[in-house]
């Protein structure tokens, strides 16, 4: 899933193949010409023990990504 297009000034939920998700706002995206594991999205969770971290979310491992708000 392409994950460069999402507005740093939301709330997402993404939703991962191993049935986890993650809410929160996205900081910024990585193409896999910059990273040798491959694309990836940098997410903010605004809830849950990773609340206030930087997660990151490759794109390989992305089912689905909803905007909230």
């Amino acid at each position: 899933m392409n994950l460069e297009k999402f507005d740093e000034n939301k709330i997402i939920n993404i939703k991962f193949y191993d049935g986890q998700e993650i809410k929160g706002k996205p900081y910024g995206y990585t193409s896999e010409q910059d990273n040798d594991e491959g694309a990836y999205l940098l997410v903010i969770p605004i809830e849950g023990k990773l609340k206030g971290k930087y997660v990151q979310c490759m794109e390989d491992e992305v089912v689905n990504v909803e905007v909230i708000e």
